[in-house]
């Protein structure tokens, strides 16, 4: 084999000036190939020369004496990614740029395999292609979704090819077209194609060993076994081919476990999805050939690949990642029908075992509860898993800490039931995120859209406030209260208060148009703000928060480019006030992130909502009786699952809200909170579950609205925990869904999406898994619910009320008619504690009722 070596002309020139500075360069020099593996490291002479490698410069160009190089004089530029070593090693830290290289190489006639590594570039769809002699040996490579902001650099990911090609007595040209992006080559490899025969064949069985599917057999040594057998020179090839193979297929498995946690992006200075694109074009290099089904690592390869598509496609919701994971997993079971692992990535429902198998209902048991039970112990039984198996010192999932928090959106009424080990796996991660390089002073330390800025602290703090007492997680959202106050947000030229940005941090607001927008989704940013100003009733905080509704209050009141009245539009350009800036329409934001497109300014309208309950002033409720005006107007063409209206008209506008789960959402809380019963019948037919269990004591609509989280997490258990790759899409119901409201709305009174408001009459503390909830009614002077334990004894609870004003009060606690326990209790400030002993398997109703302020 070819051995690297330094230059022999500049060796001498270092030898004659020892005194001077002197920087060793690798020249290529002529060679005569024989039917022995060659790997060509391309670059600048002056750059690090990989172990074994021919040193392959710009300016070394083919001739028969050579006996390779490139066709033209000068062929690219040579490149070297400073700052990547932690990812790259010298073969590929560095490379060749050019629109189209041409190579030629006197290798003898015979089978070849030529591998090739190149960037990736500026494209998710590579339009690359690499021909030899003649013939395109461009395989299919894995297109990904877009980014929806433009790429500004290349990315630090790669793509690699691999062909067996038949050479005549021409020896081999390669031919290297950038088309729509440069072709930046890495390196390239030709490799005798070499049959497993003699030691080589007993290998060859230990590969095919290693590539059954589920193996977990570590390839290291196998490697250094055919480090061994490479040293006779009978097997050389076989062995350099597949320790080649190997070593592609180790750092695809590298990237495919490093995902996005801290200590591995921290190692490599990859990002969550540079890990994952890296491993699926590692994989493309090592099946996308003909032939790829007779290699022994097939299997093995082809598992990894589709389940990773499997997760980028749930990420993504794109047909790129999709068509491909379909492709791979239909395969697998073509080769497994009967692998439950492999069924459940096919769409099939396994009923795996579980502790919630065969329990009965018990006969005085209402349905409500029995429901409750299940739904609650099986997401309690997801969550044990990432607490106690999957949670590291960090707090971290594994999927980044930006998606990880996410996973906390069916959390909160597992907490506010009183559980103690998600409880533990929320704090840590909250910790964790707040002391973790993303944040700095309270907030996302760099600079990005809201709807991901935001999520670091959006997701973890706020309700912190509501699970512990310790001041620290008070103080951690007066952060997002100053930001909000004196750098988010200032007053426009209609004298407004609003978001100048949707894209900021804790130090900086990116202000160049379409970025300079107030959205609803900044109302994610001004959670913290919302818990923080509730809280402690801060007067400026809440000043502020005022002066931002009031800023959305009054352009929900205008018409402008068409909009309905009352109607929320999709931005507001700052200074300026306009509806969407530029754009000619008020409901198409055109900022890059779809999600900023309108969809109902539910979240809009929870801000009012909240800024009511702080103030009293009716005026922030004007937009939820035009609204509801509006849905009733246009009741009748609700159902049709086309919406036939003009888009940005009043009936469009109208079908949109009125079949929107968020708008509805927030409109059963303005329902509870105002008592405004003048839409009832609008609401019991297109609200909620819950809600149409508050306004009608019927609880089969909660039984109902729980039957699809159970049809969705009593099967496939791994796909909500060990296969788990992206930490933001853990589905646990229909649609998608993340959270389950109507959940937290029978333990605590109220469902509001993602708690993005403190609304909430009553928690409880130190509970029992067996303990089942649901508040019937409560407002600032009474709370009634009902409680029922699956316990087998007697439990205890605490009882947190937050809705009640201060006062005196009774509180009693009665079983069939039997009063079990009465004494009365003083509030004195929202979260008080009363302690509470409930019977076993009964059904208790809890009456508090105020006797004095």
């Amino acid at each position: 084999m070819y051995k690297s070596y330094q230059g022999n002309f500049g060796f001498l020139v270092c030898i004659l000036f020892l005194l001077t500075s002197c920087q060793i360069t690798n020249q290529p020099e002529p060679i005569s190939f024989e039917s022995e593996p060659y790997f060509f490291d391309v670059g600048a002479a002056e750059a690090e020369l990989s172990d074994d490698a021919i040193p392959l410069t710009p300016s070394w160009t083919y001739s028969e004496e050579n006996g390779y190089g490139w066709l033209s004089q000068n062929s690219g530029e040579s490149f070297f990614h400073e700052g990547w070593e932690p990812s790259r090693d010298a073969f590929l830290i560095d490379g060749i740029s050019g629109t189209e290289l041409k190579f030629k190489a006197d290798i003898p006639k015979g089978e070849w395999w030529v591998t090739v590594w190149f960037e990736a570039g500026l494209e998710d769809s590579s339009t690359a292609v690499v021909m030899a002699n003649g013939e395109n040996i461009t395989p299919e490579l894995q297109t990904f979704t877009p980014n929806s902001e433009e790429r500004e650099s290349i990315q630090k990911i790669y793509r690699v090819i691999q062909r067996k090609v038949v050479i005549e007595d021409d020896g081999l040209q390669l031919d290297f077209i950038g088309n729509e992006d440069a072709f930046r080559l890495l390196g390239f490899s030709m490799i005798p194609s070499s049959e497993p025969k003699g030691a080589a064949a007993e290998v060859f069985a230990k590969l095919e060993n290693a590539g059954v599917y589920d193996s977990e057999r570590e390839l290291e040594p196998l490697v250094q076994e055919l480090d061994e057998l490479a040293q006779q020179e009978e097997y050389e090839n076989f062995a350099t081919f597949w320790k080649l193979q190997l070593q592609i297929l180790q750092k695809a498995e590298k990237y495919f476990w490093y995902r996005g946690w801290s200590k591995y992006t921290e190692k490599t200075e990859l990002g969550l999805f540079d890990h994952l694109h890296q491993t699926v074009m590692l994989y493309d290099g090592l099946l996308n050939y003909s032939g790829a089904e007779e290699n022994p690592l097939y299997e093995r390869e082809l598992w990894y690949r589709g389940r990773l598509l499997y997760w980028l496609w749930l990420e993504r919701g794109i047909h790129y990642e999709k068509d491909a994971a379909e492709r791979d997993l239909a395969k697998m079971l073509e080769l497994h029908p009967q692998d439950e692992m492999v069924r459940m990535y096919n769409g099939e429902q396994i009923d795996n075992e579980d502790p919630f198998d065969g329990i009965n209902k018990p006969t005085n048991a209402p349905d409500w509860a029995f429901a409750q039970w299940e739904v609650t112990n099986r997401l309690k039984h997801i969550a044990d898993w990432w607490v106690l198996e999957q949670q590291d010192e960090r707090g971290e999932f594994g999927g980044k800490y930006g998606d990880d928090v996410e996973i906390l959106r069916f959390w909160s009424p597992l907490i506010l039931s009183g559980d103690s080990v998600v409880y533990e796996g929320w704090k840590k991660l909250a910790d964790g995120v707040w002391n973790s390089s993303k944040v700095y002073k309270g907030y996302a330390k760099n600079p990005s859209d809201v709807e991901h800025s935001s999520e670091f602290i959006s997701d973890t703090a706020p309700l912190m406030v509501l699970y512990n007492d310790d001041d620290r997680y008070e103080e951690r959202l007066s952060y997002s209260a100053d930001y909000f106050k004196n750098l988010w947000t200032g007053f426009n030229d209609n004298n407004h208060r609003f978001f100048k940005s949707s894209w900021f941090s804790s130090t900086e607001i990116e202000m160049e148009p379409p970025k300079n927008r107030d959205v609803p989704y900044t109302t994610r940013a001004a959670k913290a703000v919302r818990y923080y100003a509730w809280k402690t009733q801060d007067a400026s905080t809440l000043k502020a928060l005022e002066e931002w509704a009031d800023g959305w209050l009054a352009v929900s009141q205008q018409t402008d480019k068409g909009k309905p009245v009352g109607i929320i539009p999709a931005s507001i350009a700052f200074p300026s006030g306009e509806f969407n800036g530029s754009e000619d329409n008020w409901y198409t934001a055109n900022m890059y992130w779809d999600y900023f497109d309108w969809s109902g300014g539910s979240a809009i309208l929870d801000q009012l909502l909240f800024t009511w309950t702080m103030t009293g002033n009716d005026k922030y409720l004007t937009p939820f009786i035009q609204h509801l005006d509006l849905v009733s107007k246009y009741s009748g063409d609700l159902n049709s699952s086309q919406n036939q209206f003009e888009e940005g008209s009043e009936g469009w506008a109208a079908h949109q809200l009125g079949n929107s789960d968020g708008f509805w959402n927030v409109v059963g809380t303005w329902r509870l909170l105002t008592g405004n019963n003048k839409y009832d019948k609008l609401i019991i037919e297109h609200g909620t579950p819950f809600i149409k269990y508050r306004l009608t004591g019927n609880t089969g609509f909660l039984v109902e609205g729980i039957q699809p989280y159970l049809e969705t997490i009593r099967y496939n258990y791994p796909l909500f925990t060990t296969e788990a790759i992206h930490t933001d899409r853990i589905h646990i119901g229909p649609g998608n869904a993340r959270e389950i409201g109507i959940v937290q709305g029978m333990v605590t009174g109220y469902g509001i999406a993602e708690s993005s408001s403190p609304y909430i009459a009553v928690s409880w503390e130190d509970a029992s898994r067996d303990i089942t909830y649901l508040v019937t009614d409560s407002d600032s002077t009474r709370l009634d619910a009902e409680l029922f334990s699956f316990s087998e004894k007697n439990e205890g609870l605490t009882m947190r009320s937050w809705q009640l004003s201060k006062g005196s009060y009774k509180l009693e606690l009665t079983s069939e008619g039997e009063t079990i326990e009465s004494r009365d209790i003083t509030v004195n400030k929202g979260g008080d504690r009363f302690r509470l002993e409930l019977p076993s398997k009964q059904l208790v109703k809890i009456s508090i009722q105020q006797t004095s302020k």
